[in-house]
């Protein structure tokens, strides 16, 4: 796999990321390089192309800012996802199958790299159609091994001396379930598991440490 690296002259200083829970697609809703929507990106007042990677319809893969740098992709987000975007308006246009497979590619990628990321559309974390009704999602995380859902009687709510501190756990990224919404709460844990959910509260810690200063 090929990712072309624009040498891209940023607005300002870019904020180090170092928690990555979630991987969020998006659409350009238009067309253009990645160096056409560094520019525009720039225009706002920001510090440059807000994803992390861009996609255009050839299936050619430009990097985007570094993937231990915050994006500025998806509100409140940012501190722990990446952002993959593709050229195109997937509400009005099908995707090339040249497309496709050079993003289903990247993901598994990113996947393989992020063993426990979770991957979602741009539509699932705020008010926006993106990245389209017409996206292929299925079809590009079909190579990423990704667990069919299980049941939802497998997932119990939690008991309700613990439901607040549940909520905030998944509000922050401490604990992730199954990328949509369920939780098997009921579970022990194991030394992996909490070595993980651990580092994870470090993570935060050290982000909002930057945001404080």
């Amino acid at each position: 796999m090929k990712i072309n690296k624009p040498n891209y002259n940023w607005g300002y200083a870019l904020t180090p990321r170092s928690l990555t829970t979630h991987l969020i697609i998006h659409h350009s809703a238009g067309s253009g390089s990645a160096e056409a929507i560094h520019n525009y990106h720039l225009s706002l007042g920001w510090a440059g192309i807000a994803y992390h990677y861009y996609v255009r319809r050839d299936g050619t893969i430009f990097a985007g800012r570094p993937e231990n740098m915050r994006g500025g992709h998806t509100t409140n987000w940012n501190w722990c996802s990446l952002g993959v975007c593709f050229e195109g308006n997937f509400e009005n246009e099908q995707m090339s199958a040249q497309q496709l497979a050079a993003g289903s590619e990247l993901i598994a990628d990113i996947k393989r790299r992020y063993p426990t990321i979770v991957i979602g559309k741009h539509s699932e974390y705020g008010q926006t159609a993106c990245p389209g009704k017409n996206f292929p999602f299925a079809e590009m995380i079909s190579g990423c091994d990704i667990e069919p859902e299980k049941d939802v009687e497998d997932k119990p709510e939690p008991d309700d001396w613990a439901k607040n501190a549940c909520e905030q756990a998944v509000a922050t990224g401490l604990f992730l379930g199954d990328g949509k919404g369920n939780y098997n709460w009921k579970n022990a844990v194991t030394r992996q598991e909490l070595a993980v959910v651990l580092a994870r509260v470090r993570a935060i810690e050290n982000a909002e440490l930057r945001i404080e200063n």
